[in-house]
């Protein structure tokens, strides 16, 4: 048996890169891992791929291409650059004309992001999955939306806690990004699927990241603590609440007006404003001595990034919560010391090497950063031992590390919609999931819907339902213990609010042969349930296939009618029909109190 093959979806990071030039953490070791496996002259670890909404299919990424908007985002630099925009537009007419990927069997396909935004590229990995016998897996870097809902934008605690749910229904085995990762992976899949147990490795960020072998930024772009020497002390973090960046400027405050402007050094800090950075903003402007000692910096390219690591007395780095935390290893990698406080994984990412103190304590983060202030001979003897207490890996070593893991054979996980209990006798609703605020979880059954649709026909999830564009449109429906009198599967469908609908379908028992075809006409923006009597049949899975004609040429994929619902029972089952028929009318059916 041939070795498997490492595919890489890179529809996430191409994503981001589309947002921000320079993007911050996952994706910087998104890039840092597709640079090593890639790296020319070596055998390269990854195929890639990304997902193509205007094919509607996987289709594949130049090598040449990818690197060169990797080394593009390294450098930094504004985003409508002429540089950059040329880059991003060779990367939309290469998506849009690329030629299919060919998917063999055995593949691993690792999406580097939580994959989970589109439900037509979940859908295509499904049926690669079924097809070719694929492993769908997952780079996993943490909860932070789950596990500190109170530091994030409530739609993103929203859509992750949905997108989670997506890739637990189809993901064959996830990889963390450290051991605290991997608990927290195992932790809320099980709460939301507690019959699964999906495979989990571990794959640390320990490593150093690549220099850019670029030239230096000119000395008038640099920032004034480097073009005229002043010692700082730096902290990377986006400018948002989980990364407390208020305890450090407190703390700061506290420093410069206990021992003064001349002992104390500048304060450097480097990231884009992001969820609740107001009050750290408003902070800066009001206190005159943050105003003369901090310096903000944003977008900042790995070349400048290095220069101010190398340049520092020492790091800080204060967060709520990490799955690993890149700047503590970062900091080790120069030569410099970080503190941290001592909570998740961070003692992972800073080993003996780096200062802890107790989460949230700016008594102890101002007496640690006082310590290495005061007495440069002792932080220089805590940089000196760096290298016998921390061995960092190079990026080539975690990409091998993390190809080992995948690599490794697991029990097989089931199909995606065995995974979720098929109810039987009650309504399935099309429309767009309600999520429910946190700390409740997105019940597993919220999302059986789209495991049922097939085929490259199927639109995007709407609020109502979902439209059928032309093509290729199935529902593959999994039956445990078919009833032996066979089944009525009622379909709801509707016609577009400006043209009618014309649904043509047949249903393919299991172990049986397709049925005939039936045909219905609505006019513009009717609704109808529609009732197909399915003969007694095996277990198995029972195929409903749709004609809804050929699919359009162009890129714009008109919906030819939508699904909002459907509902299979046994065919005895008069009391499940009598409340599916009951329910879609608005009438109550009263019980004796």
């Amino acid at each position: 048996m041939s070795a498997p093959r490492f595919v890489v979806d890179l529809t996430d990071l191409l994503d981001l890169l589309e947002l921000h030039r320079v993007p911050m953490g996952v994706a910087r070791v998104q890039m840092a891992l597709l640079e090593a496996g890639l790296e020319p002259g070596t055998p390269p670890l990854f195929q890639l791929t990304c997902f193509s909404p205007e094919q509607g299919r996987f289709v594949q990424v130049p090598t040449g291409l990818l690197l060169a908007m990797i080394r593009g985002a390294r450098e930094g630099g504004a985003q409508d650059d002429p540089s950059w925009l040329a880059l991003q537009e060779a990367r939309r007419t290469a998506r849009q004309g690329a030629l299919g990927f060919a998917f063999q069997r055995g593949d691993r396909v690792l999406a580097l992001g939580l994959t989970g935004s589109n439900p037509a590229q979940l859908r295509r990995l499904r049926e690669i999955r079924q097809a070719h016998g694929i492993l769908v897996c997952v780079l996993f870097y943490d909860a932070i939306p789950l596990a500190t809902p109170e530091h994030c934008d409530v739609s993103l605690s929203r859509s992750f806690s949905e997108h989670f749910l997506a890739m637990c229904l189809q993901m064959d085995r996830a990889v963390a990004i450290s051991a605290c990762a991997a608990r927290d992976f195992r932790l809320w899949q099980r709460r939301i699927l507690p019959h699964l147990d999906i495979p989990v490795g571990i794959m640390p960020l320990d490593a150093q990241f690549p220099a850019l072998d670029s030239a230096p930024p000119p000395t008038e772009m640099l920032p004034a603590v480097l073009r005229e020497g002043r010692p700082f002390v730096l902290c990377v973090a986006t400018i948002e609440s989980r990364k407390n960046h208020m305890l450090l400027l407190h703390a700061w405050l506290t420093l410069l007006r206990r021992h003064g402007d001349a002992v104390i050094p500048d304060l450097v800090l480097i990231g884009r404003p992001g969820f609740q950075s107001e009050p750290v903003l408003h902070l800066l402007r009001s206190a005159p001595e943050l105003r003369r000692r901090v310096t903000h910096l944003q977008d900042v390219g790995d070349a400048l990034l290095g220069q101010l690591y190398k340049a520092c007395l020492f790091t800080v780095f204060n967060s709520f919560y990490e799955g690993w935390g890149l700047p503590v290893t970062e900091a080790l990698a120069h030569g410099k010391i970080p503190l941290a406080p001592d909570h998740t994984s961070l003692r992972e990412a800073g080993g003996s090497a780096a200062l802890y103190f107790t989460p949230q304590s700016e008594p102890e983060l101002a007496e640690l950063a006082w310590s290495l202030i005061r007495d440069p001979a002792h932080r220089q003897r805590l940089e000196a031992r760096i290298p016998e207490r921390v061995r960092l890996r190079s990026w080539r070593e975690v990409a091998e590390g993390l190809i080992a893991t995948l690599a490794t054979e697991a029990p097989p996980q089931p199909e995606p919609a065995a995974r979720v209990f098929f109810p039987m006798g009650e309504r399935i609703g099309f429309e767009a999931p309600q999520i429910p605020d946190l700390p409740a979880l997105m019940p597993a059954f919220s999302l059986l819907h789209q495991l049922l649709c097939e085929g490259e026909g199927w639109g995007m999830q709407d609020r109502w339902g979902i439209g059928a564009t032309g093509g290729p449109t199935r529902l593959r429906i999994p039956l445990a213990a078919p009833p032996a009198d066979g089944l009525i599967l009622t379909l709801e469908v509707a016609a577009p609010v400006d043209a009618p609908a014309r649904v043509r379908l047949r249903a393919q028992p299991p172990g049986a042969a397709p049925g005939p075809w039936f045909q219905e006409e609505l006019p513009p923006g009717t609704s109808r349930p529609l009732r197909v009597d399915i003969p007694p049949c095996d277990a198995g899975e029972l195929v409903i296939e749709f004609d809804t004609g050929p699919p359009p040429e162009t890129r714009h994929r008109p919906v030819r009618v939508f699904f909002t619902g459907l509902m299979l029972c046994a065919a005895s089952d008069r009391d499940a029909q009598l409340r599916y028929l009951s329910g879609r009318s608005g009438l109550s059916l009263l019980r004796p109190a």
